[in-house]
């Protein structure tokens, strides 16, 4: 392949990337005075129309300040007090997507329609999934609402874990601490119970995040839950019986003396796993021999523990051993002096 030709299908495959990249810019149709924006949250600029935003850029208006942003047929419109964040996220093998992170204010947005969920909207106390749709979110200190024109958005509450979807000439709004509730013109959405989760934008002057509270509790009772279930598993005990030692002495006359060995108990305690369980031996020794001499026989003991806990039932079984010895001794009188 000739030189011209490699660099003719290079320019070729660069020009729908370059296509590409130019269409994730936003750019600035309309703004009034009291609109800035900034990088790094730091040093903030004027915003003029016809301006690019941008990428990740957080834009601010004044009491009187508005703007317009346009990319192809979508819009953001940003109304007094506002201040929000445009994230775009593309690829060569990977479709676009935009995420919109709205701290305060009031923004209309008209979104293309594709098949698949394309658009997010970050707040506060909810978040706002769409496909294409034209639909608004407001954002006061204390909740959210997301109101719709057309199409379907999905409106999730972080702290309740509340789910909705929300039509046209419905509403679906989000109080920092009552929940969801919805509202609509002809008929309301249904609310769904969803598994409660963390806000990833801080609300205005906040120092903790919306749901963060939630999220640790039930992330601690979880835990409870599987350390009681795992300590009432099994129990074991051990039972250790010391069987008592006896003495007889027996008088006799010349013929044979005779003893009684003594009888020996034991008592032995066993221990359950994690809660106390008592378990008891008991152990008798056996009879001296008639030579006044007597040893004990063997003395077997069982304990017996139950152990419990708070989270299950355990049972152990303990054996121990016990040995008692009887000493008997006779002493022999003669019938000869």
């Amino acid at each position: 392949m000739s030189l011209f030709a490699r660099v003719l299908v290079l320019i070729l495959f660069l020009l729908p990337t370059t296509a590409m990249a130019e269409s994730d810019d936003w750019q600035v149709a309309k703004a009034t005075s009291q609109v800035k924006y900034t990088t790094d949250l730091s040093n903030w600029m004027d915003l003029h129309t016809g301006d690019v935003v941008p990428n990740r850029a957080w834009i601010s208006t004044g009491p009187r300040g508005r703007a317009q942003l346009t990319r192809g047929v979508e819009s953001i419109g940003f109304q007094p007090n506002t201040m929000a964040s445009i994230t775009t996220n593309s690829g060569l093998f990977s479709a676009r997507k935009t995420e919109v992170r709205q701290q305060i204010g009031t923004l209309d947005l008209e979104i293309e329609k594709r098949n698949q969920p394309h658009t997010t909207v970050q707040t506060p106390y909810l978040a706002a999934v769409v496909k294409g749709t034209i639909f608004h979110v407001s954002v006061g200190k204390t909740a959210a609402s997301v109101s719709v024109d057309r199409g379907l958005v999905q409106v999730t509450s972080f702290a309740s874990g509340q789910q909705a979807n929300v039509g046209p000439h419905q509403t679906a709004s989000v109080d920092h601490n009552a929940g969801m509730t919805v509202s609509g013109q002809v008929s309301m959405p249904s609310i769904n119970s969803v598994a409660p989760s963390v806000a990833t934008v801080p609300a205005l002057g906040a120092t903790t995040l919306s749901g963060q509270a939630t999220a640790s509790n039930s992330t601690s009772k979880s835990s409870q839950a599987s350390t009681a279930g795992d300590s009432g598993d099994k129990g074991n005990t051990n039972g250790e019986n010391n069987s008592g030692s006896g003495n007889s002495s027996g008088k006799s006359s010349s013929e044979a003396s005779h003893g009684n060995g003594g009888n020996s108990s034991g008592n032995g305690n066993s221990n359950a796993g994690n809660s106390g369980g008592d378990g008891n031996g008991n152990g008798n020794a056996g009879n001296g021999g008639d030579n006044g001499k007597g040893n004990a026989g063997n003395n077997n003991s069982n304990g017996n523990g139950n152990s419990g806990n708070s989270g299950g039932n355990g049972k152990g079984n303990g054996n121990g051993n016990g040995n008692g010895n009887g000493n008997g001794n006779g002493n022999v009188k003669s019938g000869r002096k």
